[in-house]
């Protein structure tokens, strides 16, 4: 923000301060959506309001650009692992949930560890953050393509998967 979008160091803080407290609600809010809806139609969702984000934060390279995706991000930032929370129980039932957590939760650190050094190279080489945030643009639309062929298992109740 501060080198390719023209905002001072305090502006910059204030875009992700918004971000933050709009992320405040996201957990509930999603875990809502998904019960109402199924796990499955509610990441669709989410991965696509992501790649949206991404993709503006990318591509609309102004101040109006920079809230919207912020405030989209802001929005879904903590959602998929509320869901995700849910399906585990969902699928496997209250014996394996907290393994499958787990399982899923040391999946997504090394996906948080990794990325920044990824986003890093992309960045030095192109001399901006686009083609990284257009990456995990793809990536989000990936994951909703992916949530889209999510089907319930025996084990789970009817529609616990939005079926």
């Amino acid at each position: 923000l501060v080198d390719d979008g023209g905002y001072t160091k305090d502006a910059a803080g204030d875009l992700f301060m918004i971000m933050g407290w709009v992320s405040l609600v996201c957990g509930v809010l999603w875990g809502t959506v998904s019960d109402a809806i199924g796990r499955r139609r509610a990441l669709i969702i989410v991965f696509l309001i992501h790649a949206v984000a991404f993709s503006l934060f990318a591509l609309w390279r102004t101040p109006a650009g920079f809230t919207l995706s912020a405030v989209l991000f802001g929005l879904s930032a903590w959602s998929i692992p509320a869901i995700m929370a849910a399906a585990c129980g969902d699928v496997l039932g209250p014996r394996l949930a907290p393994a499958a957590l787990g399982l899923i939760t040391l999946i997504f650190g090394v996906g948080q560890a990794i990325a920044p050094s990824i986003a890093g190279a992309m960045a030095d080489a192109s001399g901006s953050f686009v083609s990284a945030l257009l990456l995990a643009a793809g990536v989000a639309l990936l994951g909703a393509v992916g949530a889209f062929f999510l089907r319930p298992t025996p084990a789970a109740p009817d529609g616990a998967l939005g079926e």
